[in-house]
């Protein structure tokens, strides 16, 4: 074993060790969810990096991988976990206030709201900044009109994490503002888009008059932007390491397990096909007498390899940064997400290696029910979502190796200069 890798082991096993001796006390198959969630959170383990007033027992980052280890082994319900816990909550305690983290975090902690991101749009997507939905002052709350796509999960979530344009007579990166959106009201319509897996994870979301409290405007009017690029900080650092997209089982009164025994929901396994372990591999190949193939088990050796570093870098992206060096944090989150591109679509692939040519079919009565052929479609996604390839290597290129930025002439004009000046060409055209 490496010195890097004993460091590891030995970095994890006094939360092992800890995490064993809770459960052991506390685990009980009868609890329904929430109670255990409920009482998961309340000891710290949903979010053990977190500070003990955060909610969580002040462990070193990498705890989180040892904790859900433990609770797998054991054969208790993980924590919850999700788009809230990934993404909206680390935000919220990075830019909200005191009484907006007291507000939002506990119940993500807790598993009992579920969160879904509302950023892109149909004509913002790489180019965020250039969003046009809009929010508009009322009193003591805000109005929010316009159109979100790609949304994963929102029609499981309770709450999307919203970028809408405060003020158009700005440029367009400072006129942005970040709002804790409840979805529950009559003023958002959510559809589902199906993808050629032939699921339908992603959304799109229409927000006509939708309300937002002035106290859900987090990080103040006009920093959206600073808190957007917070967001997906923590979205491409989660994704790098391995983190999913959506947590299982999925959180909140929507995702349908909050009333369940713990037990039950405990044996119940993602049916989307998305997500390929390296565990999985490693049992389809001994079922499908492929464990001695060279040329799988080099393959494998591979992905093992590549999963790692991306442990690894998850950690070195937190811990620059923790200690205020954003551009390298941003960078090294960057290349972490590219990398789960590339792990993601091998893990699919491995798994059609293993299976032969039975592999591609579709369906419950095909080979591995279907799984790893849903697996390859949906791997895709995974170089567009959170961030396309391409814009994490401009964001490795800018922001670390110095190269200059892509020519922006609207940059600095006031936004709705901008949208004139597209509506001219549009009608000239």
């Amino acid at each position: 074993m490496s010195t890097a890798a004993a460091a590891d082991e030995d970095s994890q096993a006094g939360p092992r060790a800890e995490v064993q001796a809770w459960l052991a006390e506390h685990w009980d198959p009868q609890l329904s969810v929430e109670q255990w969630w409920r009482l998961v959170a309340a000891a710290g383990w949903t979010a053990p990096h977190l500070t003990a007033e955060q909610g969580g027992r002040g462990l070193p980052q990498r705890a989180g991988r040892a904790v859900r280890a433990t609770f797998a082994a054991f054969g208790a319900l993980q924590p919850p976990g999700g788009l809230g816990l990934l993404m909206a909550a680390p935000t919220i305690l990075t830019v909200g206030t005191p009484e907006q983290i007291a507000r939002h975090v506990p119940p993500i902690l807790e598993g009992r709201l579920a969160w879904c991101q509302l950023f892109s749009e149909p004509g913002a997507g790489s180019d965020l900044a250039g969003l046009t939905t809009r929010a508009e002052r009322d009193g003591d709350r805000w109005i929010i009109n316009g159109q979100k796509v790609w949304s994963s999960q929102a029609r499981e979530a309770d709450y999307g994490m919203l970028l809408a344009r405060t003020d158009f007579d700005v440029p367009k990166h400072a006129g942005i503002s970040w709002f804790a959106l409840n979805l529950d009201q009559p003023g958002v319509t959510i559809r589902p888009l199906r993808e050629m897996t032939g699921d339908a994870v992603f959304n799109e979301v229409f927000l006509d008059n939708a309300v937002v409290a002035a106290d859900d405007l987090v990080g103040g009017e006009g920093n959206g932007w600073m808190a957007a690029n917070t967001t997906l900080h923590f979205e491409r650092t989660g994704i790098g390491a391995g983190g999913a997209h959506a947590g299982f089982p999925p959180p909140g009164p929507k995702g349908g397990v909050l009333g369940m025994k713990a037990g039950d929901a405990a044996r119940l396994r993602p049916s989307e096909g998305m997500v390929v372990t390296f565990a999985d591999l490693v049992e389809l190949a001994r079922e499908h007498g492929r464990a001695d193939d060279p040329a799988i088990r080099q393959k494998l050796a591979r992905l093992h390899c590549y999963l790692q570093v991306g442990q690894w870098n998850a950690v070195r992206a937190r811990a620059e940064a923790a200690a205020g060096d954003a551009a390298a944090g941003a960078s090294v989150a960057s290349t972490g997400k590219i990398a789960q591109t590339r792990i993601t679509k091998l893990s699919a692939e491995i798994g059609l290696d293993i299976l032969g040519a039975g592999g591609l079919l579709a369906g419950p009565d095909a080979a591995a029910d279907g799984k790893f052929a849903k697996a390859f479609l949906f791997a895709r996604a995974s170089s567009i979502y959170g961030g396309t390839d391409e814009i994490q290597r401009n964001i490795a290129a800018e922001r670390t190796l110095g190269l200059p930025r892509e020519p922006s002439p609207d940059r600095k004009r006031p936004y709705r200069e901008v949208l004139h000046g597209l509506a001219r060409r549009d009608d000239a055209s």
